[in-house]
């Protein structure tokens, strides 16, 4: 309740200091007096409208209701007597500090960078040290003040004077210059969250500087009363920009609380996908990064929108992990969200209950994504295992069998000594031994090729279309591979030149092998009486099972009378 009424309370104030200061010079100049109570009781509002949140925009609040009173505090100049006028030009050049350093604080509390610090620091120096040194080269009848006024008259010079009001006039100039440009900078790295909010601050801000900036320079303001206080008149005019703007940010951040709920149950109404939530999410709060990992019970742990298990969920740099949930008990999903929506928890709320069922959904598909990828993992272990299987199976073929049936038929042929009957024995029994290890190097190919191993899939395929008298054209554009993917590619596209020899002998045969974006194509192409199809239990159905199992891609197109085209796509990493 006390931050609703801040802003009721502190512009009322400041728009009453700023009469009660000014009441010599608003007796005769009533519009003036009202344009001025308005533009600080505006100030001092949009202040209070920032003092009174619980995030960083406090300290521009704060600073905001300061410079606010500072600039109603500089209108007692118009007493022109003791003191007063030395606090009002320390006071105006303090509120223009402070005002533009709640800028620069907007929305977080902190300065973005050196850049910003050193502009600060500078204001501080050229705007009120500045005039302390202008104070101190002049009298008080140069600035268009009674000579009885209390002034810091330490050295003055007439020529002095007026070349410092030169130097710190050309000062304030280049100062307007190098906020200008910090607001550009600032304008260009704004994000899409705090777009609409700060924006027109920022441009109402400029608009402040540089009509500042004018006046100065083509105004008498340093040295005569009323060219100062018709200085002041207008630049209070200027410096309402900055309340409206305030205003109209915090208007389009209001809307924008408001609505982001009901854009989520809108978008999310049709579907309810783990795609389509991610993006309604991302919509709703204006982070475009937005990431979803949902629970999965059985696993006491989070999955990614791919299935994936994440066992210790961190956030990446510069962003946080809002969790969703369906009771205090039951974890729903955790949201992954830009840094600036932590400031913003309620309407991060109320977005994430208002789509609550939604997630409910996209968590149950994810769960059986997990699920499912659990299945193929295994699948592709037991395919692994089965290659690794094959290719032991293969060497010890080599290495055992068939290495001492060679030694076998080496012994026979040397046996030429023997009666007719035994010689003859022995060529028959050498003969049946070449042709047992013909058959037996035929299977070790089938097992594991080492051709497929020491070459590739060029030379293996060849190998193949060779053996089986096809005429066959390979090209393939393709490196090196790991083994389960190779060897996968490559039984699957001997399925495909097996189907051909049996059932389109005379057909010609292409086999393309390519990559593309992390994935290995594999086509086998004929020119056949077509009409295959993938049979239950059939070699095709054992191809694709066998892709499958490496998160891979099958399809066979084979029309009557248009041929077969066999085509396998495999993760190639």
């Amino acid at each position: 309740m006390k931050s609703r009424a801040a802003p009721l309370l502190v512009g009322p104030a400041a728009g009453l200091l700023a009469v009660v200061c000014g009441l010599p010079y608003w007796r005769e100049h009533v519009p003036a007096a009202l344009m001025t109570c308005l533009g600080c009781a505006g100030f001092a509002a949009a202040g209070g409208l920032f003092a009174g949140s619980a995030d960083g925009r406090r300290r521009s609040g704060l600073l905001l209701v300061t410079g606010a009173f500072c600039v109603a505090l500089a209108w007692v100049v118009t007493w022109n007597s003791g003191i007063w006028p030395l606090i009002s030009f320390l006071a105006q050049g303090t509120a223009y500090v402070l005002s533009g350093a709640a800028v620069l604080l907007y929305p977080g509390g902190r300065l973005a960078g050196r850049f910003e610090r050193a502009w600060v620091v500078s204001a501080a120096v050229v705007l009120i040290g500045g005039q302390i040194v202008v104070g101190l080269v002049s009298r008080p009848e140069w600035n268009g003040l009674r000579p009885d006024v209390v002034w810091p008259n330490f050295a003055s010079d007439r020529r002095i004077f007026d070349l410092t009001v030169e130097i710190v006039i050309v000062l304030q100039l280049l100062l307007v210059v190098w906020y200008l440009v910090v607001l550009f900078r600032q304008a260009r790295r704004l994000p899409e969250l705090e777009r609409s909010a700060r924006l027109p601050l920022l441009l109402a801000t400029g608009f402040f500087g540089v009509g500042a900036a004018v006046l100065t320079t083509g105004s008498d303001a340093w040295t005569e009363l009323d060219a100062l206080l018709s200085f002041y008149v207008v630049v209070n005019l200027l410096a309402m920009a900055v309340p409206l703007a305030v205003l109209s940010g915090a208007l389009r951040e209001r809307w924008r609380e408001v609505d982001a709920p009901h854009r989520v149950v809108r978008m999310t109404s049709a579907t309810s996908s783990v795609a389509s939530v991610r993006d309604a999410l991302a919509t709703a709060l204006r982070d475009p990064a937005l990431s979803l990992l949902f629970w999965v019970p059985s696993e006491r742990s989070y999955v990614d929108r791919r299935g994936q298990l994440v066992l210790r969920p961190r956030a990446s740099g510069g962003r946080w992990l809002a969790e969703a949930r369906i009771d205090e008990r039951q974890p729903l999903a955790l949201v992954e969200l830009a840094e600036g929506l932590r400031e913003r928890g309620p309407m991060v709320d109320a977005v994430l209950r208002a789509g609550s069922q939604a997630l409910l959904t996209a968590q149950l598909q994810a769960v059986a994504t997990a699920q499912l990828e659990q299945v193929l993992a295994a699948q592709a272990r037991v395919e692994e295992r089965e290659t690794a299987e094959r290719r032991r199976l293969e060497q010890d073929l080599r290495e055992g069998a068939q290495r001492q049936l060679v030694s076998l038929a080496s012994r026979l042929e040397g046996l030429t000594g023997l009666p007719e009957p035994a010689r003859s024995v022995a060529v028959s029994c050498r003969a049946e031994v070449v042709g047992t290890i013909a058959d037996l190097e035929a299977l070790a190919r089938g097992l594991h090729p080492s051709v497929l191993r020491t070459d590739g899939l060029g030379a293996a395929l060849d190998e193949v279309a060779a053996r089986l008298g096809l005429a066959v054209r390979v090209a393939v554009r393709a490196g090196r591979k790991p083994p389960a993917v190779e060897a996968t590619a490559y039984f699957a596209l001997c399925e495909g030149l097996t189907n051909v020899a049996k059932y389109a002998p005379g057909a010609r045969v292409r086999i393309e092998v390519t990559e593309a974006d992390g994935w290995l194509h594999g086509v086998v192409a004929d020119d056949g009486p077509g009409g295959a199809r993938v049979i239950p239990g059939g070699g095709l159905a054992g191809i694709d099972r066998r892709i499958r199992a490496l998160h891979g891609r099958t399809l066979v197109e084979s029309e009557p009378g248009a041929g077969t085209r066999l085509r396998i796509s495999l993760p190639s990493a």
